[in-house]
């Protein structure tokens, strides 16, 4: 009887989660100490709160998936923790440490950094565990997508606003005034928050239309009864995405486009799926020829070299000097430095700008690699989710398309590197997660719970 009412305080409170991390965009992306720290502080409690209450309800079958993902995932981020403190061999420690023999040595080059990045990867696995146990009621999960439709429309509204009257107001002097940045110093990091708002209202208008009869009558009223307000957030995403000449950020939209055009069509073809896909062929051959000029410009530039391309090589050497160690999670900006070649030296290498080198040259390639296997993992479920599901699958396609674009984008940049783009990201993969699982699989589970507990 208790159980039905602790559910709901469970969805409140994730909910309100979600909200935290909407709101961090709003202090540079959330990229400062404070702003991370306070989100990891608010999704730690809530997470803390949940899973207290779930000690007292069924364990959902999602929640239940996640132990074998989970334990890759803390053991990566365990190896991380080993790594920021005092080394139990010398031998291990980083050759940094030799030219400050009086500090105790740690195998990272930068302890501090690695915790503060430790701390970051928790508040997002928060933020995941909190979206799943949240979004298991497909109408907490149609609420949590429309949340993030409208507030990604805001914020890229507001990017073009800022783009159009030349202030910015979040940014001030870090902003520049030819291109779309909206809350974001970096316009690729945004170019990535941008196209999940794309997709979040892509799958809004899909979500809406599949509660509408098959006829072009009642998908006709029900776009115009409400649904219209995610067409109109699509367009102002795509706009302001273009305005950001973000070259890896637009091909990684396309990708996971792609991705969810194809994940998205099972059986009958709906009236309204396309009229959709019409309306995007016709929008994004407009947006080419006019708001997207810039960026058209910078697709088909070409350049003798790229300095990213430049590094890439002397990272992979680096991983090598410490394949199984690791420099440190978080170090990259220390340790990388006496790597950095000549010709490009007049920049500070502050990220790898491939976030999969990065990760391995921080955390090494075991740990590296068990991090990697939970997120496929993760994947994988979304994935079947999306070939599987009769139902809500629009859930499943848009954290897919997501994901696409994610892990596409960073083998170029370093947008999940971003706290607000990051945590959105994983509470747009706890959506999917939770919404992943079929029916009948959830059937079975409850039906052994329940035999469970009459034994």
């Amino acid at each position: 009887m208790i159980e039905k009412p602790l559910k709901m305080v469970q969805g409140i409170l994730g909910l309100l989660a979600l909200v935290a991390v909407l709101a961090s965009v709003l202090l540079q992306g959330g990229n400062t100490p404070i702003a991370w720290s306070l989100l990891a502080l608010v999704l730690l409690s809530v997470l803390f709160i949940q899973m207290f209450i779930g000690q007292m309800t069924p364990v959902p079958l999602a929640v239940q998936r996640l132990v074998f993902p989970g334990l890759l995932f803390l053991g990566a981020l365990g190896w991380a923790w080993v790594q920021a403190g005092t080394a139990f061999d010398p031998d291990y420690a980083h050759p940094f440490w030799s030219y400050v023999p009086a500090s105790p040595p740690s195998i990272s080059a930068d302890p501090g950094q690695g915790r503060h990045a430790l701390m970051r990867l928790l508040c997002y696995a928060s933020i995941f565990l909190v979206m799943v146990w949240t979004c298991i009621d497909a109408q907490r999960a149609a609420l949590a997508l429309k949340g993030i439709a409208i507030f990604s429309m805001v914020i890229s509204a507001y990017g073009l606003f800022a783009f159009a009257t030349g202030y910015n107001f979040f940014l001030e002097d870090f902003a520049t005034a030819s291109l779309v940045q909206s809350t974001f110093v970096n316009r690729n990091n945004f170019a990535t928050y941008g196209i999940f708002g794309v997709f979040a209202n892509l799958a809004a208008v899909l979500h809406a239309s599949t509660r509408q009869p098959n006829t072009l009558k009642a998908q006709l009223e029900g776009f115009f009864s409400g649904t219209w307000i995610y067409a109109l957030g699509f367009l102002v995403c795509v706009g302001a995405v273009s305005l950001t000449q973000s070259r890896a950020g637009a091909i990684a939209g396309l990708f996971g486009l792609a991705v969810f055009l194809w994940a998205w069509p099972k059986g009958k073809a709906r009236i309204w799926d396309k009229v959709m896909l019409a309306l995007l062929v016709a929008i994004l051959f407009f947006l080419a020829l006019t708001s997207a000029t810039g960026l058209t410009e910078r697709l088909i530039a070409t350049s003798a070299e790229e300095a990213r391309f430049v590094i890439y090589p002397i990272v992979v050497e680096a991983i090598a000097d410490r394949p199984l160690l690791g420099h440190g999670l978080g170090a990259f900006h220390d340790a990388f430095r006496p790597y950095v070649p000549m010709d490009v030296s007049g920049r500070e290498w502050v990220y790898a700008h491939n976030t999969y080198l990065e990760l391995i040259f921080g955390l090494g390639l075991p740990a590296a690699t068990a991090f990697f296997l939970a997120l496929i993992l993760i994947f994988w479920r979304i994935y079947q989710g999306a070939r599987k599901r009769r139902t809500n699958r629009v859930f499943s396609c848009f954290a897919l398309a997501c994901a696409a674009t994610a892990a596409f984008h960073s083998a170029f940049d370093f947008s999940l590197q971003m706290p607000a783009v990051a945590g959105l990201f994983a509470a747009i993969l706890g959506m999917g997660f939770a919404q992943s699982f079929t029916f009948s699989e959830r059937k079975r589970t409850d039906a052994k719970e329940k035999r469970a507990r009459n034994f």
